[in-house]
């Protein structure tokens, strides 16, 4: 498969409240030092008013325009590949059109949704979409604020979650045969990872305190292990096979879904601990915007640099999995 952009500019927004391993304890009624035993997440922060989804988003995109010399003006495209909505419609994308302003009118507006694996999906597309021709610079932008539909009655996911915005604008290139892609979905899992209402199967207007708990987040840590532990190597292993290379020549940006997760998946899947990068006790969980979070907090620190091999991997809610090979 061919490579058809170049990253121009990243950014990300961290909320300014920050929640202590030990503020999570306190919220969920758990005994001081139980979600830093339990998930090592032991950082993250929270939305709150008056910051918004939409402000957060705003901040990171804004971020990445100046980290690329870029303005809106340089923009044909704005993705949005986030889990957490503004509002049913119109797409997310629209909505942080409408608060950017007159800058940003005209602009082309879509949503890519694959929760945690957003921005894997939202590259691929955009990778698609330069090969057309159709656009020139693509801004995806990922902004997340899980805390505030977390049970916290199930700890073992609600102590997990971090709010945060990341933004990547991406230009077309010359085309090079550096980028090979894998995406896989098994829905016997949809069980494992989900929030069954808020949609057409339980909708809003059936709300009520004896069912808030079905408008909540739901996972089953135990089950989505197992299904990583059989799916996942089988796909990273091919993906790597068509890409002609090895886990020690690649850096690895994974989903940042907990510390413990990506400690096991780095160890099943041979990686290098130098070279795999994870940030979730800092951050936690920050569903679709952990990744170009990471990759942003890399290019900065030059811990990837333009030239190197890297490699985008997460699994998503239900259960789906999916990688990315690229040159930077």
């Amino acid at each position: 498969m061919w490579q058809h952009f170049t990253i121009a500019g990243s950014g990300l927004y961290l909320p300014r409240q920050a929640l202590s391993a030990e503020d999570v304890d306190g919220r969920a009624g758990l005994e001081s030092g139980w979600t830093r035993a339990h998930t090592g997440v032991l950082k993250r922060h929270e939305c709150s008013g008056p910051e918004t989804l939409a402000s957060m988003a705003q901040a990171a995109m804004s971020a990445a325009l100046q980290d690329a010399d870029a303005s809106w003006s340089d923009v044909d495209l704005l993705l949005d590949a986030s889990t957490t909505r503004h509002q049913p419609i119109p797409c997310n994308a629209a909505v942080l059109q409408s608060w950017v302003g007159a800058a940003a009118h005209g602009i082309a507006c879509m949503d890519v949704q694959g929760t945690c694996l957003g921005f894997i999906l939202a590259l691929h597309v955009a990778n698609a979409l330069l090969a057309s021709g159709a656009y020139r610079n693509i801004l995806i932008v990922c902004a997340e604020a899980p805390l505030m539909g977390v049970d916290w009655n199930q700890p073992e996911s609600a102590c997990l979650m971090g709010d945060g915005a990341a933004a990547v604008l991406v230009r077309r290139a010359a085309p090079s045969p550096t980028f090979f892609f894998a995406h896989e979905t098994f829905g016997q899992y949809l069980d494992a990872c989900q929030i069954p209402a808020g949609g057409h199967r339980v909708p809003p207007n059936r709300f009520s305190p004896e069912t808030e708990a079905q408008f909540r987040f739901h996972m089953d840590g135990s089950q989505l292990l197992r299904a990583a532990y059989k799916h996942l190597p089988v796909m990273t292993q091919a993906l790597l096979s068509d890409a002609g290379t090895s886990a020690e020549d690649m850096h690895v940006i994974p989903h940042q879904a907990a510390p413990k997760a990506l400690a096991l998946v780095r160890r099943l899947l041979g990686f290098h601990a130098e070279r795999f990068h994870d940030r979730s006790a800092e951050m936690g969980n920050l569903v679709a915007a952990g990744i170009p979070a990471v990759l942003h907090l890399c290019r900065g620190e030059r811990l990837v640099n333009v030239g190197d091999t890297v490699l985008l991997l997460g699994t998503s809610a239900g259960y789906a999995q999916a990688g990315l090979v690229f040159r930077l």
